[in-house]
């Protein structure tokens, strides 16, 4: 036991001469002799002696904290936060900001410096300060660029950073090169250059690299030895940009623009332009067997929206690469976290030959639920009483049902209110579903928004209804209503929203029109409809003056209540010069076979059936007035 007390007056020493604090011990000391000796608490936490203070509080020596976050603004605009990280000490911890903030952490701040006083439980405090720096201005600028001569890979960029906040610079050019001010090699095209700092503010340069001489650019056509195994290939190649004329130099010794009766394989082009400028491409004529493709399925378990299953492909034949294109528009090979259901692929390789094929994920029907529901209201008193019950399709039986809103647990419910209705369903398989409703009580009570207008079809000067009047009901029917009904008063209805009805006999009529909301309830608005007798039905006119000017050219009647007439005229003679014959509406325009006639005195006479089927003629003289000219035939 010597190495113990050896032991035992090192930690003593370290304990009333270095403070208290953690000791590594093997789990072999025997604690309580080491307790009695120094009478202080202590407690073995692994292999870490801990010495406790005379309240048995750890001492706080070791309390820290770390500070992380955005510790610099970008721009005025741009904001910062300090996260703090505390170790040591006794949790848990309070915080105190210069603010009187008690929060651990600190957003959407200003630049300046922030203080926090962190207490822990035993009392013992630590303060830290924290700077936000204020926005620095980051100005770099582009300082050189040397262009493409002949399409080559030969142009430079270099860029100077005139102000930021120091080292170290991220620097990240967009074809990929980094942590260099300059770079070469570049292609002809459009380029930029980040630069961020240490706190990630950044500016970026956009700049262009041109082609001092034009480009030679080659458009290819490409015949492959297509899909249905013909035999030789073709490549034509079309140049431009560069200077004119081009010269053609291909591998198989060819110098034209197009090579054909080609095999399989690669055939390289030099293209050289009158510049000296040159380009070099290698083109493929490819040749394809045909594609087979065996797939690997994987089932979906338990749920069938549970995203398990999986299609794997292996295709044999054609030219790769393979493109891809599912019907839930994967463009991968293989497609994974599927659900039941049917999945069609197109596949095509390298040349164009194309396969389809289709493949089912089978599995469990899926679950589904629809809330339907349905309202009962009183139409005096327009209380509503709501059932709603969930249908359930696919899945496995048996199924549990939660009214997430109304805390039941039955199939059908009832409520009084208009509310949101959710339903959760699981299956026996653990299978969830949920399905949200809102049921509207708004439409109830739709009363006094119903109302119509009476107007004639044919306007005429009287104001008054006659009999054999067109009317045209136009309704005022609010949204709330889906179905209406007419009734006129004269033993006719009519379903139509604004229907048009001719009354056959005089009289006053109550019009009613009823309509129906989705709950069954109805509206009703009535107005009286007065329907005069036609006091006279034919007026005849004692003079015309047929002069083609628009007015008084026609000798005719106003009719009121007739659909049609007969009229004949005569002249002094007894003879007949018109009749309107089968045409019952049609008057006369002072001619006689297309000839003008003088004017003066005519008989003429009218006959008309009256709606209840009294035969009425009339007979009478009208005058036909002309300008004092001379007629066609000679007369004054």
């Amino acid at each position: 036991m010597n190495w113990q007390r050896r032991l035992f007056k090192t930690l003593i020493f370290l304990i009333f001469f270095q403070g208290l604090g953690h000791f590594a011990l093997s789990q072999g000391i025997y604690l309580e002799h080491l307790y009695s000796k120094i009478r202080r608490p202590v407690t073995l936490d692994g292999n870490v002696f801990r010495v406790m203070d005379q309240s048995g509080t750890p001492d706080p020596g070791d309390m820290s904290v770390t500070v992380s976050g955005q510790l610099a603004l970008c721009s005025h605009a741009d904001r910062g936060h300090i996260l703090l990280d505390v170790s040591g000490g006794v949790p848990p911890y309070t915080f105190v900001w210069n603010n009187l903030q008690t929060v651990q952490n600190r957003y959407s701040l200003l630049s300046g410096t922030y203080t926090v006083w962190i207490k822990d439980n035993a009392g013992h405090e630590i303060k830290e300060k924290i700077v936000v720096q204020p926005p620095f201005p980051l100005i770099i600028e582009m300082a050189e660029t040397k262009h493409v001569t002949c399409n080559n890979s030969n142009g430079e960029a270099k860029i100077n950073i005139k102000m930021g906040r120091g080292e170290p610079y991220k620097i990240e050019w967009s074809h990929g090169l980094t942590n260099t001010l300059h770079a070469e090699d570049l292609q002809s095209g459009t380029y930029f250059v980040k630069v961020s700092d240490q706190f990630n503010c950044h500016q970026t340069i956009y700049f262009e690299i041109n082609s001092i001489t034009e480009a030679i650019q080659l458009e290819e056509e490409i015949e492959n030895i297509s899909c249905s195994n013909e035999p030789l290939g073709a490549i034509k190649v079309t140049a431009s940009g560069g200077k004119a004329p081009f010269q053609y130099l291909w591998s198989n010794g060819n110098t034209s623009d197009k090579i054909t009766d080609l095999e399989a394989g690669e055939y390289a082009l030099k293209v050289t332009d009158a510049n000296g400028c040159t380009i070099s491409k290698t083109y493929t004529v490819k040749a394809s067997e045909p594609m087979t493709v065996i797939a690997e399925i994987s089932e979906v378990l338990l749920c069938a929206d549970a995203e398990t299953g999986k299609i794997s492909l292996d295709i044999q034949g054609g030219i790769a690469p393979y493109t891809f294109l599912w019907n839930n528009g994967s463009k991968e090979k293989d497609l994974e976290n599927l659900t039941t259901g049917e999945y069609i692929v197109k596949i095509t390789d390298s040349i164009g030959c194309e396969i389809t094929k289709i493949f089912t994920v089978s599995g469990p029907e899926k679950l589904s639920a629809k809330i339907e529901t349905t309202v009962d209201v009183n139409c005096e008193t327009n209380a509503a009483k709501g059932v709603a019950w969930v249908s359930i399709k696919g899945g496995k039986a048996p199924y549990q049902i939660k009214w997430l809103n109304l805390d039941k647990n039955t199939q059908e419910i009832e409520f009084l209110t208009e509310r949101e209705l959710s339903v959760e369903v699981t299956d026996a398989n653990g299978c969830k579903i949920t399905e949200r409703i809102f049921v509207d009580y708004s439409n109830i009570a739709a009363k006094d928004r119903l109302g119509f207008d009476v107007k004639k079809v044919k306007l005429n000067t009287e104001d008054e209804i006659l009999v054999d009047d067109q009317l045209k009901f136009e309704s005022k029917i609010s949204e709330e209503f889906i179905a209406w009904e007419w009734s006129f008063g004269d033993g006719t209805f009519s379903l139509e929203k604004d229907p048009i009805h001719v009354f056959k006999m005089p009289g006053e009529f109550e019009v009613v029109l009823k309509a129906y909301d989705i709950y069954g309830c109805s509206s009703v608005q009535k107005e009286e409809v007065k329907v005069n007798e036609v006091s006279e039905y034919l007026m005849m006119p004692n003079a015309f003056t047929p002069n083609s000017d628009g007015l008084n050219d026609v000798f005719k009647p106003e009719t009121k209540g007739i659909s049609g007439y007969r009229m004949y005229i005569f002249n002094k003679w007894g003879e007949m010069i018109f009749s309107n014959g089968s045409k019952s509406n049609e008057g006369w325009n002072g001619t006689l076979n297309g000839q003008l006639l003088p004017s003066g005195n005519y008989v003429y006479k009218v006959s008309f059936q009256t709606p209840n089927g009294e035969m009425i003629e009339k007979a009478g003289t009208v005058s036909l007035i002309r300008e004092n000219k001379m007629l066609a035939n000679g007369v004054w």
